[in-house]
């Protein structure tokens, strides 16, 4: 998930929670990574969805950077760079999002792995 303050300042971490007064940021292995009052909030953006494959845990597009994010069921989380927002839908649309990964994303667009 990605948050944006006011202030133009960009937070990335795994998961959120509302609390009473602003959004408490946790990573899922670090617990608590920071903490962000509703006051000084711009938006909250899920990145990535849960998909129903045996080896994708869960995918997600940033159109404005045109990056696809990928979590394996491993538990490896990958970035790719330049990926039109057309594969990204084509990857949630397909019959089998492990073959269109390994078919159309694995090897076609430069990467790295953020976890």
């Amino acid at each position: 998930m990605k948050a944006r303050t006011r202030d133009g300042e960009r937070i990335e971490c795994d998961e959120f929670e509302e609390g009473n007064e602003g959004i408490v940021l946790r990573g899922r292995h670090a617990g608590v990574v920071g903490y962000v009052p509703y006051d000084m909030l711009a938006s909250v953006t899920r990145t990535r969805t849960p998909v129903d494959s045996t080896s994708l845990a869960s995918v997600g597009y940033d159109p404005e950077e045109e990056t696809l994010e990928i979590e394996f069921h491993s538990g490896g989380v990958y970035r790719y760079a330049d990926v039109p927002q057309s594969v990204y839908q084509e990857l949630l649309s397909a019959r089998s999002h492990g073959s269109y990964f390994h078919e159309n994303i694995r090897g076609a667009y430069d990467y790295r792995r953020i976890r």
